[in-house]
C-alpha cells in the first residue's frame, strides 16, 4: 500500500511540476517522502477522529438513555407527589373529624356514666359493691389524661354491656341486706331485673325486695317451696319450669 502511494506521489510530482522547476531525483525523493509523512499524519488524525467519534456517539447514546430514564423518574415522582398530597389532605380531613368527634364524644361518655350511675342507684339492689367498683374504675379511666378516647369508649361500652346482661340472668348470690329487723347475710335470688328474693341461710325465712317501697319485706311461708325450686333452677340443678312467685302485689 505504501509502495503504491509513494509511486503515485512520484508521478504526480513529475507531471505537475513545470519543466523549469524540474527536480533532481534526490529532491524528488525528498518531496515524495514529505508527502508520505503528511499523508500518514492525516490518516492518523482520521483514525483518531473516527475512534473519538465512536466514543462520542456511544456517550451520546448513553446520555440519551439516561435522559429518558430521568424523564420517566420525574414523571413518576410527580405522580407520587400528587398521590401523597391527596393522602395528606385526606389524613388532615380525618384528623379534623376525629378532633371534632373527640370533643363531642368525651362529654357524652361522662354524661353516659352519670346516667348509668343514676340508673344503678334506682335499680334493684343487687351486686351493689361490684357495680360501684366498676363505676369507680370506669370513672378513673375517663378522668385519665393518658387514656385515649378509643379506650374510654371501649370501657364505657363494656360497662353498659355488663348492665344489659344482668337483665337476662337468673342467679343466686350471698349478700348482706337490710330488712326492717336489721342487716343480715342471706341468699339472694335474682330474676333478671324483674324481681329480687331472699332466703335466710337457715332457710326459715323468705322475702322479696319491693321496688315500690324500696324495702325488703317478708313473704308468707307458702312460697318457700317455689323459692327452693327457683334457686335450684338458677344453680342449674333443676330444669327450667314455671314458678309461682309474687312479682306484683300479694294476695292475702
Amino acid at each position: 500500500m505504501l509502495y503504491h502511494f509513494v509511486t503515485i506521489c512520484f508521478l504526480l510530482l513529475f507531471l505537475f511540476l513545470p519543466q523549469s522547476q524540474a527536480l533532481e531525483p534526490g529532491e524528488l525523493q525528498q518531496k515524495a517522502e514529505e508527502a508520505v509523512r503528511t499523508w500518514k499524519r492525516v490518516q492518523e488524525l482520521e483514525d483518531r477522529w473516527a475512534t473519538e467519534r465512536e466514543k462520542l456517539l456511544r456517550k451520546i447514546e448513553g446520555l440519551e438513555a439516561q435522559k429518558r430514564l430521568l424523564l420517566w423518574k420525574k414523571e413518576k415522582m410527580e405522580k407520587y407527589v400528587a398521590d401523597l398530597k391527596e393522602r395528606i389532605a385526606e389524613l388532615k380531613r380525618r384528623t379534623t373529624e376525629l378532633k371534632k368527634m373527640n370533643q363531642e364524644l368525651e362529654p357524652y361518655l361522662d354524661e353516659t356514666i352519670k346516667r348509668l350511675r343514676e340508673f344503678i342507684k334506682g335499680d334493684l339492689p343487687f351486686l351493689m359493691e361490684e357495680r360501684k367498683k366498676r363505676l369507680l374504675a370506669l370513672q378513673s379511666v375517663l378522668d385519665s389524661y393518658d387514656a385515649g378516647i378509643a379506650e374510654k369508649l371501649r370501657r364505657v361500652l363494656e360497662a353498659l354491656r355488663v348492665e344489659v346482661d344482668y337483665g337476662g340472668q337468673a342467679e343466686v348470690t350471698e349478700e348482706q341486706i337490710t330488712p326492717a329487723d336489721g342487716p343480715r347475710t342471706v341468699q339472694v335470688f335474682r330474676l333478671g331485673r324483674l324481681a329480687l328474693f331472699y332466703r335466710t341461710l337457715d332457710g326459715k325465712e323468705i322475702g322479696r325486695f319491693n321496688p315500690e317501697t324500696g324495702r325488703w319485706e317478708k313473704l308468707p311461708g307458702r312460697f318457700s317451696r317455689e323459692m327452693e325450686r327457683a334457686m335450684e333452677m338458677a344453680a342449674r340443678r333443676r330444669a327450667a319450669d314455671l314458678l309461682k312467685l309474687p312479682i306484683g302485689g300479694l294476695k292475702k
